[in-house]
């Protein structure tokens, strides 16, 4: 018998994101200001690099696509 909180179709909420090694440093493709890179904890379901200034978030496939850097502030 399967487990009242499994679902048929599970839903996942965490993507799998490639998260950068610690000490890691980038600087954010819109304003240029450092990132700061989250940690990887279970509980944590945003991209891995945060930027304080323009309030956005970004992951490494964000930071290496010529066509996201090219987006207007």
């Amino acid at each position: 018998m399967k487990k009242h909180r499994d679902l048929d179709n599970p839903v996942k909420f965490k993507p799998d994101y490639t998260w950068p090694k610690d000490g890691t440093k980038r600087a954010c493709p819109k304003n240029n200001e450092p990132l700061q890179l989250q940690e990887n904890l279970p509980q944590y379901y945003g991209k891995p690099w945060w930027c304080h200034h323009c309030q956005w978030q970004f992951t490494e496939e964000d930071l290496k696509s010529d066509d996201f850097c090219k987006l207007p502030s």
